[in-house]
């Protein structure tokens, strides 16, 4: 592991994440310690991933733990790099993912809530490396809980880093910079983030074209619009209606938010 440079000054790290915020949209919650905070570290834990997997089952009235470990984890691998993906892409801060210098809290729901680095790094090469090595981790221990198989869980954290910087790249304009910036991010066994061109009536959009379902499906819901178990046809034309109604209401996400399972 490369070297961990410690930042010399704390309140230069909690700006960064009140600036970032504002790029966040959705995510923004993601850094707020509201309530109690624990230790990343607790994410690997047996019996509290049992409860987020009964959390899970309660909001999707679903008994089935691979189902609910995977919905969970659809969430949780977005909230880990939400503020880290738009911290390296706008700040040039490298926040540390490793799991002991995380602080975390969680939401009523049992989601995870908000996580906050407590260290940086010196560079995207090993923010790589750790958060390989962190969503390792996590994922070795859910699959192990929620009978996931860990590659299913290991595509899902592929798209996570691919829409957290894809989103971000929308709101500041710089798409194909973020597209890089998440082929970086995503080191092995991780896969190659792909990504797919829409053209609609309000113009191109970029997508990210998923490898993973979080099978929200299997709980009686519709799949997601992007979900690649849908046909490619229909996958299509969900995701040009969603630029059109995007285009209409004036709201990049007003379409996208009737399908995440991580709200």
């Amino acid at each position: 592991m490369t070297d961990i440079i410690d930042d010399p000054d704390a309140q230069a790290l909690g700006d960064a994440y009140r600036r970032v915020g504002a790029v966040l949209g959705d995510f923004a919650h993601t850094i707020d310690l509201i309530g109690e905070t624990f230790s990343g570290e607790r994410m690997t834990d047996h019996d509290w991933l049992a409860e987020r997997i009964v959390d899970t089952g309660a909001r999707w009235g679903c008994d089935d733990p691979r189902v609910n470990g995977t919905l969970w984890w659809y969430s949780a691998s977005s909230t880990l790099v939400a503020a880290p993906v738009a911290l390296l892409f706008t700040e040039g801060l490298v926040p540390d993912p490793q799991l002991p210098h995380l602080e975390c809290t969680l939401r009523d729901n049992g989601y995870l809530g908000a996580v906050r680095a407590r260290r940086i790094l010196p560079d995207t090469a090993a923010y790589a490396e750790a958060l390989s090595a962190s969503y390792g981790l996590v994922i070795d221990a859910l699959a192990a809980v929620s009978g996931a198989a860990p590659r299913a869980l290991w595509a899902i954290a592929t798209d996570s880093v691919a829409n957290r910087a894809l989103a971000v790249g929308h709101t500041v304009g710089r798409v194909d910079e973020a597209c890089t910036l998440a082929t970086a991010l995503a080191a092995p066994p991780m896969l190659t983030p792909r990504f797919v061109d829409i053209d609609g009536a309000f113009g191109t959009r970029k997508f990210v074209r998923r490898g993973s379902c979080c099978l929200i499906y299997l709980t009686g819901s519709d799949k997601c619009t992007s979900c690649p178990r849908r046909n490619p046809a229909d996958r299509h034309l969900r995701l040009l209606r969603h630029i059109e109604d995007a285009g209409l209401s004036g709201s990049p996400n007003a379409a996208w938010r009737r399908r995440s399972p991580w709200r």
